[in-house]
């Protein structure tokens, strides 16, 4: 084999190394890309869970418990609303820090 065919022999098996090099890259890359993405998927559903485990055991618990009183009894306005204020600022809480979590 002469010189010449020795050198194209060489660049193609750097070129093909080079190819297969990358390739390693970019399947490394394209790995770690789904780890990072399914962790970031896993704490948004925790997140999701505990938002709605806050809600259904404060404000929800809360407007049941109105619900029954105003049925049963006669709930004062005042009291009410009081009431009902209340659940609403604890919606709202759980909202934004949802939604502040998310936005991290």
């Amino acid at each position: 084999m002469d010189a010449m065919g020795m050198i194209i022999q060489g660049i193609f098996v750097l070129v093909a190394m080079g190819i297969i090099l990358y390739l390693l890259y970019f399947y490394l890359r394209l790995r770690r890309q789904k780890r990072h993405l399914l962790q970031q998927l896993q704490v948004k559903q925790q997140l999701t869970e505990k938002t709605f485990a806050e809600i259904h055991n404060g404000p929800m618990q809360t407007l049941a418990f109105l619900i029954r009183e105003v049925e049963n009894h006669e709930l004062p306005q005042q009291e009410l609303l009081e009431y009902l204020r209340n659940v609403y600022h604890s919606i709202l809480v759980g909202v934004e820090n949802l939604n502040d979590n998310q936005n991290c």
